[in-house]
Formats: structure tokens, C-alpha cells, sequence
């Protein structure tokens, strides 16, 4: 919880044209407590933050809002109304409307960032957030709790680059969101130790050829059960998983190594060094000579 010294803290950021371009920029960050009975919201905020609370509002920017304790509630134009418990994360979107606000009975603790930009439109056009689905449980609060502590401390520091520091922090909290709902309530730890046995046999065995089928045998369950759980946590099937982990390991060779093409090819499990080449080529971009007289300059 936060302290009584820091019950209101606000931070309204300029953005200037190279943060723009930077692809993510941070509009505003903030902390408050709000203590039972108290009136909501605590204190006014500019025109075009300010929360009324019988109007709501509608910003032109994303926010995430962390109830690290309390309880309350959340409406939106594209969601039904929501019950909010501590350890939820209220995600706004720009151009919706919303309203929301502690109960009176027991108060609660806000934290917040808000932000916009290319990067945060594009995940929503991706359809990893969604106006329909705004509020989010936290998996780990420890960990959000202190992700949210240094987006204070920063924005308090006023460092050089402050946006590109802020940036990288708002980024940090949607991925530890987004990794949080890759949990449901059931079959969870099952689905993630089974990707982690799976993914440490397939690391220690980049140079040997490796049959997906086989290794679902030897994990006891069945090939499709193996490639939901591998789809789930990593978004991609386990095949196409060890051909990343391959190609990442062939790079490290090509940069860290004189070793040649075909010995690397060996090194990471191809037994065709121009199969090899052309897949490193599809890949990548470039053949893996030139990809390494060019990743050494």
C-alpha cells in the first residue's frame, strides 16, 4: 500500500515530436489513496483527465490502472459493468467512454500510467487488448506493485530520456498483463510446466534431429495436447519453436565463431547446409555469410 506521505502523487508529461516517433510516449502517471468515505476522485485533474463522477469520460489515450487494494467498480460504452477487486488492472481505451469509482464502504489504492502511440495502437489492432475485455487480473501483484514503484521513481527523477524510460516501463507492465491472461482458472500449471519440460529438451538437443511426436511420447501426453500447451505459452508450435531456437543459436555461432557455414549448419541440428542456408535466407533476411560479415562490423 502506499505510504501517507505519498497518498496523491501526479505527473502530467509533455511529448515532444522524437517521442512520438519513438513509437510509445507516456501522457501522465500517478498513485492515490482514497480512504473510505472519501470523496472520489480525490483531486482535479486538467481538462480532459478529470473523472466526473455521474458523467464519466472518454480519453484520447490509453491508461492502465492498477487497484492494488480496495474494491469498486467499472463501467465502459463496449463492456458490461464490472465488479472490481484488488489485484485488478483497468485497461482505457481512447475514444471510449467510462466511468468507474472505489466503494464507499472501503476506499482503495489506484496507481497509473497513461500512454498512446503507434506501438499501443498496433497491439490493439492485433487484438491483444480489447475495449470489450478492460479489466484484467493480475497474476503476480508483487511484481506489478514494483513495476509501478519505479514508473513513480523515474517520473519523480526527471532523467534524461524520461519518455524512452517511461515508454520502456509501460511496456514492461501490458507484457507482464498479457502474460498474466495466457492463465486460465483450469489446467494452467499442467499446460505451462509441460511447455517448460518441452522446451529444455528441445534446447539441450539443437544439434540432434528431433521428432515433435516422439518427444510428446516421452512427456506422456499426446501431440496435440503438446502443441495447444506449446501454442498457448509460446505462440508458436513446437517445430516451429526449435527452428527459432536454431536459427538464434546459428547467429551466436556465425558472430562468436570462425566455425564455417556447414559446421555451424551441423552445430544446430540441419544435417543439409543449403537447406540450411535457404531457410537462414527465408528467415532472417540475408544468406549467413553475409548476415555475419555484417553483424561484426
Amino acid at each position: 500500500m502506499l505510504s501517507k506521505s505519498t497518498q496523491t502523487f501526479s505527473q502530467y508529461l509533455p511529448v515532444a515530436k522524437r517521442d512520438r516517433q519513438w513509437g510509445l510516449f507516456v501522457t501522465t502517471v500517478g498513485e492515490s489513496i482514497t480512504a473510505p468515505g472519501e470523496a472520489y476522485p480525490p483531486v482535479r485533474h486538467p481538462a480532459g483527465y478529470h473523472l466526473k463522477s455521474r458523467e464519466g469520460r472518454t480519453l484520447r489515450e490509453y491508461q492502465l490502472i492498477y487497484i492494488s487494494a480496495g474494491e469498486g467498480w467499472f463501467k465502459s460504452s463496449a463492456s458490461k459493468d464490472l465488479h472490481i477487486v484488488a489485484g485488478r488492472m483497468i485497461l482505457l481505451f481512447p475514444g471510449v467512454w467510462h466511468n468507474y469509482a472505489p466503494e464507499t464502504a472501503t476506499g482503495w489504492d489506484e496507481h497509473w500510467i497513461g500512454f498512446n502511440g503507434s506501438w499501443a495502437r498496433s497491439l490493439q489492432k492485433q487484438g491483444f487488448f480489447k475495449p470489450a475485455e478492460p479489466v484484467w487480473k493480475v497474476r503476480s501483484e508483487e511484481a506489478m506493485l514494483r513495476a509501478f514503484r519505479e514508473v513513480m521513481e523515474h517520473a519523480r527523477s526527471d532523467a534524461p530520456a524520461l519518455q524512452q524510460v517511461l515508454a520502456g516501463a509501460a511496456a514492461r507492465i501490458l507484457g507482464l498483463l498479457y502474460s498474466a491472461e495466457q492463465f486460465s482458472p483450469s489446467g494452467d500449471g499442467v499446460e505451462h510446466a509441460l511447455t517448460r519440460q518441452a522446451v529444455l529438451r528441445l534446447r539441450d538437443n539443437l544439434d540432434k534431429p528431433v521428432n515433435i511426436a516422439e518427444l510428446a511420447d516421452e512427456l506422456k501426453v499426446s501431440y496435440r495436447s503438446l502443441r495447444r500447451a506449446f501454442s498457448r505459452f509460446t505462440g508458436m508450435s513446437p517445430h516451429h519453436y526449435l527452428v527459432e531456437m536454431r536459427l538464434a543459436r546459428a547467429r551466436d555461432l556465425l558472430v562468436q565463431t570462425k566455425l564455417s557455414t556447414k559446421e555451424i549448419a551441423l552445430r544446430v541440428g540441419f544435417e543439409d547446409p543449403q537447406y540450411f542456408c535457404r531457410l537462414f535466407h527465408l528467415k532472417v533476411g540475408l544468406p549467413p555469410g553475409a548476415w555475419r560479415e555484417k553483424a561484426r562490423k
